[in-house]
């Protein structure tokens, strides 16, 4: 009796232990899961991930009502890296009702992570563009050869070892030849002049007039 009183005390310190011992993540309904940490996910369940860095890729998937219609939106895929230990933090979205709010998202999406005591938690995240047809993407592929980049959202511990191996093997998707694919340039183009406020959109039209 006594030996399993301990057991059955011992399983409950490790259970209280346990739930002590990760990252635990709540997110919004809108948000979508694509991945985490460089797996397939959906969703928009709690996630428990370990200590330290973490990276989610999600959609903002929402139904707003503009003008009496009703309009679905489904943003670009948006990477999210950030670090923590023996917390739990909550992903916040901004309230879209409109399709300028959609499109403003789109371009230049806005987020906060908010710890239990209601403080910010520093992260950084990104757009996971894809050139091309959108249909049956290949995400940890796609994820992979982001995390190999410079990019601001990047997390090379988040690559597991098939999709590294295969983000290494694979020619990069915008050079053909050896020339950059010029449909790929317009494709960036128009997205960072998209992403650009007012002032520096008229410098970039003032300089490419000159």
């Amino acid at each position: 009796m006594k030996l399993r009183t301990a057991l059955l005390s011992l399983a409950a310190c490790s259970i209280s232990f346990s739930s002590f011992a990760d990252v635990t993540l709540n997110l919004p309904q809108s948000a979508e899961l694509v991945l985490v940490n460089g797996v397939n996910a959906q969703g928009n369940a709690t996630q428990t991930l370990h200590n330290g860095n973490n990276q989610i890729a999600f959609r903002y998937d929402k139904n707003y009502r503009e003008n009496g219609d009703t309009h679905l939106f489904r943003s670009e895929v948006v990477v999210m890296t950030f670090s923590g230990n023996d917390a739990t933090y909550t992903l916040q979205l901004p309230r879209i009702s409109s399709e300028y709010q959609a499109q403003k998202f789109n371009r230049q999406p806005t987020l906060s992570l908010l710890a239990s005591d209601g403080s910010e938690i520093p992260f950084k995240h990104d757009v996971l563009i894809k050139d091309g047809i959108q249909i049956n993407r290949d995400f940890p592929q796609e994820i992979a050869q982001y995390n190999l980049s410079k990019a601001p959202a990047a997390l090379a511990s988040a690559i597991t070892a098939n999709e590294m191996q295969r983000a290494q093997q694979q020619v990069n998707p915008a050079e053909k030849n050896g020339q950059i694919d010029q449909a790929y340039i317009t494709k960036m183009l128009n997205y960072w002049y998209n992403k650009a406020d007012t002032a520096t959109q008229q410098q970039f039209k003032t300089s490419i007039n000159n």
